[in-house]
């Protein structure tokens, strides 16, 4: 019988180990990853632990990347499969589904992990970087295809989205319900037709999804029920001013 490949058998419980400290992480908080609440989702020892990482800060910090390459996986697919890369990948950014909210609420705790300390600052600081770099050179694919106006500053616009894109995937995590991913979406859509809208009216974006692009877009959020309206009593007295105006009115011109 042949043996598997020596680096599957070296992997595949480290791979495991780390996807346990997300899912950990993601449900009950960086203070809950212990050895021994890893152990117990994988059914096994601490020294299943201690064996792959010295400290705690060495799992936050592979978790962290094991996240993120994840991440960077799905988006290039994305953007492999899809007539608008750039649309793809802003959208793959977003925490719109479970892998995707897994990885941001361990990047969440990251961060707050990073405070303080410079490597892990330094780390999350060129990961944001790269990405902001990669939404650059699609913005200017999308000036070179015409898609969008040369007088579009793609170092400024690519800030601009990444920032939207970080603060709203926060905001999702700790409010899912008021910023869902059908939100999300459509928020990012309205950036993507702003930046795509010359003085003529939309630029053509890629394949036949622009007719959808813009309907989408366009569509008002919904909104809770607007108070009634004021109605003013048959003995409401009329403010001073208009009751002014008509009696200057009334005045004959001498």
């Amino acid at each position: 019988m042949t043996s598997p490949p020596a680096s599957t058998t070296s992997t595949a419980p480290l791979s495991r180990l780390v996807l346990a400290a997300a899912e950990l992480i993601a449900d009950e908080g960086i203070n809950a990853l212990t050895n021994g609440k890893i152990a117990k989702r994988l059914s096994g020892s601490t020294t299943m632990v201690t064996h792959y990482f010295r400290s705690k800060r060495e799992l936050v910090l592979d978790t962290y990347q094991t996240m993120a390459s994840r991440s960077r996986a799905r988006l290039e697919q994305a953007m492999r499969e899809s007539d608008d890369p750039l649309a793809a990948c802003l959208h793959a950014l977003l925490p719109l589904d479970d892998p995707a909210r897994l990885e941001w609420k361990v990047w969440l705790a990251y961060q707050g992990m990073s405070v303080g300390d410079p490597e892990l600052t330094q780390i999350w600081a060129s990961r944001a970087a790269s990405a902001v770099d990669r939404v650059i050179r699609l913005i200017e694919a999308d000036i070179s295809a015409g898609r969008m106006s040369s007088s579009i500053d793609p170092d400024m616009e690519s800030g601009r989205l990444f920032s939207l894109i970080q603060g709203m995937s926060f905001q999702s995590i700790v409010d899912p319900k008021r910023w869902s991913p059908a939100h999300l979406r459509r928020i990012v859509d309205l950036e993507l037709l702003r930046l795509r809208r010359s003085d003529n009216g939309p630029r053509a974006a890629p394949g036949a999804e622009l007719a959808d692009f813009i309907v989408r877009a366009s569509k008002p959020p919904r909104r809770a029920a607007d108070p009634p309206a004021l109605v003013r009593r048959p003995d409401a007295v009329t403010p001073a001013r208009s009751t002014r105006s008509s009696r200057t009115a009334a005045t004959p011109t001498r």
